[in-house]
């Protein structure tokens, strides 16, 4: 990324009034669910990838283009799964300190209080990504960065209730579609499916009766091949059925 003002590339006269984009990225590494978050180096908060949608484009294309940006990727799962709409919702204080410390670096500020001391409503987007594929975009003054789900730092305005709110559309989801499919590398071990779930549910399930619903269930198929992390008792490799078009989630939850 070059650098830039923190409401590059946006002005009053090219966003749609009143309307913004947060972007919820999820990932899992190392036994943990991931979000992406990003920190102005004005700011005293982490926050959301977001921004606001641009007067010819739609509202998923402003998504892909914020996420694009982020992660340098195209073509990304995403799903829209709550308008953010209380008045209250944003934090004035907070943009205020933005617009005061951003004077030097962008848009006049009398051009800014124009627009962005407005209210706001934002439509959320859930995102999930593997890991790997992920390269975080960051310069010196717009920091991109993964962060452990249960343990984020302070955020920006609402974001933390965003996040809340897409892990609480993430649990609806998981009786009807294979969330693993989107978080885990092509081969995959038994426990690490399982442990996404855990996570998700916030519960502990039964090794042997969650591996027992899995495989019924017709969603992976086991592979002839091992995890090569150890020697001893080496972890079976699963993938996902690739022929599977209709998968019954809802066999193998508590």
């Amino acid at each position: 990324m070059n650098k830039k003002s923190l409401f590059s590339p946006y002005t009053k006269d090219s966003i749609h009034p009143g309307f913004s984009i947060d972007c919820v990225v999820l990932s899992f590494y190392k036994k943990k669910i991931r979000v992406l978050l990003n920190h102005f180096d004005i700011s005293d908060y982490w926050q959301l990838p977001g921004g606001f949608m641009l007067k010819n484009e739609s509202s998923d294309e402003a998504a892909a283009r914020i996420l694009a940006s982020r992660t340098g990727l195209t073509g990304l799962y995403l799903h829209q799964f709550h308008l953010f709409s209380d008045p209250a919702r944003t934090k004035m204080n907070q943009n205020i300190a933005y617009i005061e410390k951003n004077a030097d670096k962008g848009e006049p500020v009398k051009d800014i209080e124009q627009w962005f001391l407005q209210r706001f409503i934002s439509l959320g987007y859930l995102c999930l990504v593997k890991y790997d594929n992920v390269k975080p975009q960051s310069v010196k003054e717009d920091q991109t960065a993964w962060f452990d789900i249960k343990s984020l730092p302070p955020l920006y305005s609402d974001h933390e209730e965003i996040i809340k709110k897409s892990l609480d559309t993430i649990r609806v989801m998981l009786a009807i579609v294979p969330i693993g499919k989107e978080l885990l590398p092509e081969k995959f071990t038994m426990s690490e499916l399982r442990k996404i779930y855990e996570i998700f549910l916030g519960k502990t399930m039964d090794r042997r009766n969650f591996q027992r619903k899995i495989l019924a269930s017709n969603m992976v198929v086991q592979l002839d091949e091992t995890k090569s992390t150890s020697p001893y008792n080496p972890a079976i490799l699963y993938s996902f059925n690739k022929e599977a078009n209709i998968i019954d989630c809802s066999s193998f939850l508590p």
